[in-house]
């Protein structure tokens, strides 16, 4: 109780002595003056550490109370030197006393974003100006003074056991050592402020800058905090200085860390500045913003370069025989190098953050996504640990616009889902469930070499597809228009792609890796190859109606060869039957347009939507869903030719054909999305069911859209069965109508506006999705798990 009367009585004080209104050295000021530093730190250590118990304790909030400090320190250095020499120490611990109410400020923030403390709660700015605040602060030699005097290692904290905090002599050494006339203000931790300097002597003509992490008062009176921060050299300090990835801890105590100060700037500012978002000042909020406008796909190159060196710093920790456990990009400095030098990245911060050992008081702050969910939980962290850490980066990296629930986003799908199931991989809530299809040799085979292989092999994959794309092109309307003119959409030759590279890996066959890219392309060339003929065929039989003559050779002369007159085509023909005119426009139209639409909207439907995904990831061994597996694989490869079936018989054999086999193809378009929906809402019920958080806890993105195709689907078939039935028998006869409607409805409804564009890529990445969790639950089901590593 007496130490916080001295709190509330000298902060009393403080509060009437920065008051605009008080008079200058007034005797608040005076009563000040004769404080002790014991009456000071013991004011420092018991400072609320949130907004609101502030405002009740002192009826004042903290922003009014910092800008007063603020301007009493600003112009304190204004005022006529006899004043100043008697109030010299003062402003110094005032000085100290503004960066620590800054700090906590900061670090409600962090722990509480965008948290709402009453009208008068001080709360409604967020973050403030450091290099017009700190900075200037910390430039001056009285608050450095103040600094080195309630942060040295004899300072003895009011509160603590001296024997419990008993600093090393390797740490009063390494104090004395600093050079405080060279220290400035850095930046803000979420428990800490952090200065930057220099030794006073130099090694080999030259003086390594230092960082001096000093934990902020109040969070002193946590003893968690404390004996962590005594122990953090003894656990982290790595001898070696050959380490490329790891910041060199020099020492420290049961208030500070010393170590190598790391310029540069940290994994969200970069990612910020890239994408055009700096950040407002050092204390700004830590996430990585990202324009408003949603991402078109994913920045495949930075991926590619802050992704492979992510993997070698994680190799490098794994090295030094160190688990991370709060990896996040506030916690990764990307270092400055030469110009067009890749960059690197250097871990700091290495231990589980406070806020998860419920040391401190918060709901994670924005870097909570990037924590593995048995740390949130309170866990001590194994290691499989930083694995989710890794693989929520490389979604931060990636520019993809991501969610809250931890789910690897929507655009890794759109394409092909191969990197998004190594994500997958990483991201696993459950830690046994991490690696369950990548799975690395047991140690002692180092980890994240093996993994950045992984990365790189699944990346090639993925680049593989993006060759020759229209969505290459940049301006969208152009790219969009580009596409209507490509039925095939590229599938062929993306899928060539992609068995060209999981050859050169030697993965096509691999039981795990290969996801049936032989069977895919197979497939999807088959589907090309029939598209060509029955669109060839099509086309010239209407040019035949027209009139024309198609004046090919090779035809002239199979004609000469088998004695067929030249107004008929060799062998096709003959299955022709008498009442089919050939040569007559105007009856002939229907079949030609409604076939050539169908034709459109075949290809399209199956390679745009089921080329690159197939079912029969899910096994064999999971029954019902197995069974479902099968009957929608077969449903999606017989589409691969359905087109082709369906517009070859009317046009060579039997024109009024048409009429009937439109109502069979949606028929056939509504099977194929009933199996296929049917599918992937179990495998989406079982995955939720057994806590696979790789799956989104609510509706699923695409699904919802498919999920309507169906019974649009059989509405549209039964109206064609009707309709075409009475066309077939004559008894309907606007033909003209009927069939200018079927060809608007494929044209503009399906090929246009469903299996083209934003609407396909959706359906893609909703049938992903289920296709992936079905994989995970076999692998799940039969229990191969990864074999358990060192530390586990």
């Amino acid at each position: 109780m007496a130490h916080s009367s001295a709190r509330r009585d000298t902060l009393s004080t403080v509060l009437r002595a920065i008051s605009p209104d008080a008079e200058e050295s007034g005797p608040a000021e005076q009563e000040l003056v004769g404080l002790t530093r014991y009456s000071w730190a013991v004011t420092l250590l018991q400072l609320p550490t949130d907004a609101q118990s502030f405002l009740s304790l002192f009826e004042r909030s903290w922003d009014s109370v910092v800008d007063d400090l603020h301007g009493w320190c600003g112009g304190f250095r204004a005022r006529p030197e006899s004043v100043q020499r008697p109030l010299e120490t003062v402003f110094g611990h005032l000085g100290l006393l503004l960066i620590t109410l800054v700090s906590l400020r900061h670090s409600d923030e962090y722990r509480h974003p965008r948290k709402e403390v009453g009208p008068d709660g001080g709360h409604g700015q967020t973050g403030h100006d450091c290099d017009s605040l700190c900075v200037p602060l910390v430039r001056d030699p009285a608050v450095r003074r103040a600094i080195a005097e309630h942060y040295s290692p004899d300072a003895w904290i009011p509160g603590h056991d001296t024997s419990e905090i008993e600093p090393s002599a390797s740490a009063r050494s390494e104090w004395s050592s600093i050079d405080f006339d060279t220290v400035r203000f850095h930046r803000h931790g979420t428990t800490s402020f952090i200065l930057a300097g220099y030794p006073v002597g130099a090694a080999h003509g030259r003086r390594r800058q230092l960082a001096l992490k000093c934990l902020v008062y109040p969070f002193l009176q946590v003893p968690t905090i404390v004996r962590n921060t005594s122990e953090y050299y003894s656990k982290y300090g790595v001898p070696s200085r050959d380490l490329r990835h790891l910041v060199q801890i020099w020492a420290s105590s049961a208030s500070w860390i010393l170590m190598d100060y790391v310029p540069g700037e940290t994994l969200a500012e970069h990612l910020d500045r890239r994408r055009g978002n700096m950040p407002g000042s050092a204390s700004a909020d830590r996430t990585i913003r990202r324009p408003a406008a949603a991402a078109r796909e994913i920045e495949i190159d930075v991926l590619a370069d802050l992704g492979r060196e992510l993997f070698a710093a994680m190799a490098e920790l794994e090295q030094a025989g160190l688990r991370h456990c709060d990896l996040s990009p506030s916690n990764i400095i990307v270092a400055s190098g030469e110009e067009g030098a890749r960059p690197s990245f250097i871990f700091i911060d290495l231990g589980v953050n406070y806020l998860y050992t419920h040391a401190l008081p918060g709901i994670g702050g924005p870097d909570a996504t990037y924590v593995a969910p048995e740390l949130r939980a309170g866990g001590t962290g194994t290691n499989r640990t930083d694995l989710y850490s890794v693989g929520q980066l490389l979604v931060a990296i990636s520019g993809a616009p991501g969610g809250s629930d931890g789910t690897v986003p929507d655009l890794f799908y759109a394409e092909t889902p191969v990197m998004a199931r190594f994500i997958e991989d990483l991201v696993d809530g459950e830690p046994t469930r991490r690696l369950l299809l990548f799975r690395p040799d047991p140690p002692p085979a180092p980890l994240y070499p093996q993994l950045r292989r992984f990365f790189d092999e699944e990346l090639a994959a993925m680049a593989a597809t993006r060759r020759g794309r229209v969505g290459q092109v940049r301006v969208r309307w152009l790219a969009a228009l580009l596409d209507l003119f490509m039925p095939l959409a590229g599938a062929p030759a993306r899928q060539w792609q992609v068995w060209r590279i999981r050859r050169s890996q030697g993965l096509y066959r691999h039981p795990r890796r290969s996801m049936h890219i032989r069977w895919l392309l197979t497939a999807s060339w088959l589907s090309a190859a029939a598209w060509y003929v029955a669109a060839t065929v099509l086309v010239t039989w209407w040019l035949r109606d027209l009139g024309w003559d198609w004046g090919n050779q090779a035809i002239a002369f199979l004609q000469q060869a088998t004695g067929t007159p030249s107004d008929r085509f060799p062998y096709l023909d003959d299955l022709r039957q008498p009442d089919y005119p050939i040569s007559d426009f105007a009856e002939n139209l229907p079949v030609r347009m409604v076939g050539l639409s169908f034709l459109l909207v075949g290809a399209r439907y199956y390679q745009n939507l089921f080329a690159g995904l197939t079912p029969l990831v899910a096994g064999l061994r999971q029954g019902w869903l197995s069974l479902l597996a099968i009957v929608a694989e077969l449903h999606m490869r017989l589409f691969a030719v359905a087109a082709f079936l369906l517009v070859l018989p009317p046009t060579l054999v039997q024109g009024r054909w048409w009429s009937v086999f439109t109502p069979v193809g949606v028929l056939f378009v509504f099977i194929c999305n009933w199996s296929c929906l049917s599918f992937a809402r179990l495998a989406l019920r079982r995955a939720k069911a057994a806590q696979l958080s790789t799956v989104p806890a609510g509706r699923v993105a695409g699904l919802d859209a498919f999920s309507g195709w169906t019974p649009s689907a059989a509405f549209y078939a039964v109206t064609c069965g009707v309709i075409g039935t009475l066309i077939y028998l004559d008894l309907v006869k606007d033909v003209y109508v009927y069939a200018g409607a079927v060809t608007a409805i494929n044209t503009v409804l399906f090929y246009v506006i469903k299996c083209s564009g934003r609407s396909a890529a959706d359906v893609r990445t909703g049938l992903g999705r289920a296709f992936l969790a079905a994989e995970r639950l076999r692998y799940a089901a039969e229990g191969r798990l990864p074999r358990p590593r060192v530390g586990d």
